[in-house]
């Protein structure tokens, strides 16, 4: 959703004699050859087919993760978002700087001139490198704001008459992405009250750090997460993991995620049966999935999917699935439809002998805001 700019022309069977290396290394807007007319501010590209196009590059797939296919994307004035190979790629010119990770792990800022096989970044040196070592190009920011995406929903139902009811449900997520690392923050509650008491109340906040080793391989240092649910009999729950990483799919429509590592958890139970431990410690292994999918121009689908196990005393194995369906309204604006699954195959009784269900599922209609 977390990411609209100048574009130019298109021009076909563009007429100009190949330069030479050296010609190439300090173009500059007044040498390419009429009826492109380019400016300072623009960044070109001209194809092995000939065709040229002028506006500006945004960088490749999906920042930091997804050149693996080494693709760029080009906003043009007359065809819109393009994706581009770069082995179609005769030469490239920006106007503005960009970040370059390679696979060395190496991180370059500077306007970029592709010509060829070869990639010169332009700072107050030039580096040149070959282009299939490149992991990713990455337009620079002028402030770290500029480096999160945040989406804020929020869904509410009302009932009033036989039966009084109120439900609210709110989630904040959070993205930064720079081209060696990523941060995902969340935040999500849920609370309800029917004829005036609780039916619902839960809270839950995620954080993870990822770490790019490759193009697709990311290692998870840290991953915490603390719970809380009282129709569940959990005060509240806190669980922490080390994960290794790597990207499924990484195109500009689909990009699918997936994560495996092991963890501790540590568990205080709201009530308990007399005699019962009122809080456990475990082991556990963490499997995570996350899936961003763009299925039309305007509709957006995601899901988010952790397998949590751990003791049987500890609650046994946790399933939690998060699957979101976004309308876009007007810009930065969604209608947005949230289901929630929750499975734990072992909750623990409270002192009344009541063993909450094993299944939660809420259904949640609401609105995104994205900044």
């Amino acid at each position: 959703m977390n990411y609209a700019y100048p574009i130019a022309s298109f021009i076909t069977a563009l007429s100009m004699t190949s330069p030479s290396f050296a010609q190439l290394s300090t173009l500059s807007s007044n040498d390419v050859p009429l009826p492109i007319t380019i400016k300072a501010t623009d960044d070109w590209v001209q194809l092995i087919s000939g065709e040229t196009l002028k506006g500006e590059l945004i960088g490749t797939i999906e920042k930091s993760q997804n050149s693996f296919d080494q693709t760029i994307e080009f906003d043009s004035d007359d065809l819109g978002d393009q994706e581009i190979d770069l082995e179609d790629i005769k030469t490239l010119k920006t106007a503005r700087s960009f970040k370059v990770l390679l696979n060395s792990g190496e991180v370059h800022t500077g306007s970029l001139l592709i010509t060829g096989d070869t990639l010169i970044i332009s700072n107050k040196i030039q580096t040149r490198v070959p282009v299939n070592q490149v992991v990713s190009i990455y337009r620079g920011v002028d402030t770290e704001r500029e480096n999160w995406d945040v989406d804020f929903f929020i869904g509410a139902n009302f009932s009033k008459g036989n039966t009084d009811e109120l439900s609210i449900a709110t989630s904040i997520d959070a993205e930064r992405k720079t081209v060696k690392s990523r941060v995902l923050l969340r935040y999500a509650s849920n609370i309800a009250e029917s004829a005036g008491e609780n039916t619902a109340k839960n809270h839950i906040v995620d954080g993870s750090y990822d770490i790019n080793l490759s193009p697709r391989l990311f290692l998870r240092p840290i991953k915490m997460t603390l719970d809380s649910d009282k129709f569940q009999n959990i005060a509240y729950r806190i669980n922490g993991s080390m994960q290794v990483g790597y990207f499924l799919f990484t195109q500009s429509n689909f990009e699918w995620d997936v994560s495996l590592g092991p963890g501790i958890q540590y568990t205080h139970f709201d009530t308990v049966q007399e005699g019962d431990s009122d809080d456990e410690m475990s082991p556990t292994v963490l499997f995570s999935s996350k899936i961003d999918y763009e299925l039309f121009e305007n509709v957006d689908l995601s899901h988010t999917y952790d397998f949590n196990w751990s003791t049987h005393s500890a609650g046994g194995m946790r399933h939690t699935n998060n699957l979101g369906l976004d309308i876009e309204m007007i810009e930065d604006l969604d209608f947005s439809i949230k289901l929630v699954w929750d499975h734990l195959s072992n909750p623990k009784a409270n002192s009344s002998d009541i063993t909450p269900q094993k299944d939660d599922c809420k259904l949640n209609f609401g609105l995104s805001f994205a900044f």
